[in-house]
This record gives structure tokens, C-alpha cells and sequence, in this order.
């Protein structure tokens, strides 16, 4: 069973965001202000607390969001089988930071946020742009559960980082178009 969890990347990945709950959960109780240093707090980002920009990616005390992240996780796994493989890692990586950046940049200094939601949509949209260069037809289920998770997540649930949603969105899409060309031995011209 640890086997198959480690093996594949989409498993390790709801493994890790499992992981981020039960910290954030014990962080909230045991010592709320720990919460500001382990999810990103915009203020602390900007004074130098960097390694906020990767832990709030996995680090969330809301079981909704952690609840709603596992489910998707699932999801992709189930219409995409992990098929990037390790590059899984890269993607959700990238586009969670992104997405974190783009925060700090567009929301107030004093904005708490967490939630592997930007990874979420990063995998998403590299899954679906990927295989629109691949095969030149636009992934029909990825973008329509894109799009679906995006309108659900950002129309129904409150408080809802918008702006990490659209940075995952554009890792994953950044990601699926530099793999894409590397794999091909196309250049940017």
C-alpha cells in the first residue's frame, strides 16, 4: 500500500496535502500563531519569511479546503492516471508558487492564505494545454472539469484565493508549453 501511495505522484501529492491538514489542525491548537509561519502570510512573505511561498502550498487548519483539494486530486487522478509521471511534482510546485506570488503581489500585506488549490489548477491546465499541443484537439474533460472546479470553488466557497487559482492556471499552462517544446525539439521563436 505505501508502495503504491509513493509510486504514484498524484497519490504522494493527496498524501501530502493530507499530511498539510493534520499539521495546520495541530498547529491551529497547539499554538495559533504558529499558523502565520506556516501558511502565507503575505507581511512575513514580504519581510523575508520566503519558505511561506511552499509550505502554505501544502500547510491548511480548513478541513472544506482540504476536504475539496483531496476530492480533486482523486479526480485528476482519475480522468488523467498520472501520466506527467514525476513531472507531477514539478507542476504542482511551480504552479502552488506561482499562484502564491501572484498573491502577495495583487492582495493586501495583512492576507493569510493556504491550500494546494494553486497546484490543483496548475495540474489541471497542464494536463489539458498539454494535450492540446500534443494532439492539436483541446483536452474536452480537463477543460470541462477545469472550469467546473474554477467556477465551483471561486463562485460558491467564500474567501477564495482567486489569484492563486489563475497562477496555477498559468504555471500549468507555462509548464505545458515548455515541456511540450522540449519533447518535440520545437524552439520559441
Amino acid at each position: 500500500m505505501i508502495k503504491k501511495i509513493i509510486g504514484i505522484p498524484t497519490f504522494f501529492l493527496m498524501f501530502l496535502v493530507t499530511l498539510g491538514f493534520i499539521i495546520g489542525l495541530l498547529a491551529t491548537f497547539i499554538d495559533f500563531a504558529s499558523v502565520y509561519y506556516l501558511e502565507q502570510l503575505n507581511y512575513l512573505v514580504i519581510k523575508g519569511y520566503y519558505y511561506e511561498l511552499f509550505t502554505s502550498i501544502f500547510i491548511t487548519n480548513s478541513f472544506v479546503d482540504f476536504i475539496f483539494n483531496f476530492i480533486s486530486l482523486y479526480v485528476i487522478y482519475l480522468i488523467f492516471g498520472s501520466r506527467a509521471g514525476k513531472h507531477e511534482y514539478g507542476i504542482f510546485i511551480l504552479a502552488g508558487i506561482l499562484g502564491n506570488l501572484l498573491t502577495v503581489i495583487f492582495y493586501s500585506p495583512f492576507t493569510l492564505s493556504s491550500g494546494a488549490s494553486g497546484g490543483i489548477f496548475g495540474l489541471l491546465s497542464y494536463y489539458t494545454f498539454y494535450d492540446f499541443l500534443k494532439k492539436d484537439n483541446l483536452g474536452v474533460y480537463g477543460l470541462v472539469f477545469l472550469v467546473s472546479v474554477f467556477g465551483v470553488s471561486d463562485l460558491i466557497f467564500p474567501n477564495v484565493n482567486v489569484v492563486a487559482h489563475i497562477g496555477g492556471i498559468l504555471g500549468g499552462i507555462m509548464y505545458a508549453v515548455v515541456y511540450y517544446l522540449i519533447r518535440s525539439g520545437r524552439t520559441i521563436k
